[in-house]
């Protein structure tokens, strides 16, 4: 679908910390997250929502739960617009019958998955040029990537929560799934990363020898 422009971005009004260091002439983290161009301010660009219940503009949205779970119909209703929806799991991307995106959001997804490094590659088939991921992260040895398994229904009485990647960690699952972490911003337990598409074919070398059958 193509996309003029997008609204209620998350992120936009919330305070979100941006982790890299300040810089002389730097106006600080909230004059510079308001600078950071919105992905849908472009027209002619193609965004895919993963995650739909939080979309907030005009896109292709794929989410497990059926169309009115989370009131997805609803906000078509209220649109006075039909929205593509496609019932499925990021695993499914490549069965789908889409083509790769501009942008691509994923938004309080991740950490339901259980296997992250496949659901971040599935979405590195489907975006052409960002990538924009948030998710539930674990502040825990944050010198080094970490990630902490959320067994049964420990974490919020949910069945459906796996794992709390600290930062570190998920942006070097972005760095082997072929993404370029520009900004992050992390405010308590949740976690944002923008990223660009890396250009070298070597950058998805991991995740092609994981799942692509790459031999090395």
């Amino acid at each position: 679908m193509v996309v003029s422009s997008l609204r209620d971005l998350p992120g936009r009004g919330h305070p979100w910390r941006l982790r890299s260091q300040r810089h002389p002439g730097d106006a600080g983290p909230a004059r510079r997250h308001d600078r950071h161009e919105r992905p849908g301010d472009r027209p002619g660009r193609r965004l895919l929502h993963q995650g739909a219940h939080r979309a907030g503009a005009s896109v292709t949205a794929v989410d497990y739960a059926a169309k009115d779970f989370y009131g997805f119909a609803a906000m078509e209703r209220l649109a006075e617009r039909p929205f593509k929806f496609i019932r499925a799991n990021v695993y499914e991307l490549d069965t789908l019958p889409i083509e790769p995106f501009d942008v691509v959001i994923c938004l309080g997804v991740l950490y339901h998955l259980p296997d992250m490094c496949k659901a971040l590659w599935s979405l590195r088939q489907f975006t052409k040029s960002r990538l924009i991921l948030e998710t539930l992260v674990s502040r825990k040895h944050e010198d080094e990537p970490f990630a902490e398994y959320l067994p049964a229904d420990s974490n919020n009485a949910d069945y459906t929560n796996f794992w709390a990647p600290n930062p570190k960690c998920c942006e070097m699952m972005l760095a082997d799934a072929g993404f370029i972490v520009e900004s992050s911003w992390i405010n308590d337990s949740r976690g944002m990363f923008h990223c660009a598409v890396h250009p070298e074919e070597w950058a998805t070398k991991k995740m092609r020898v994981a799942y692509d059958y790459l031999t090395v």
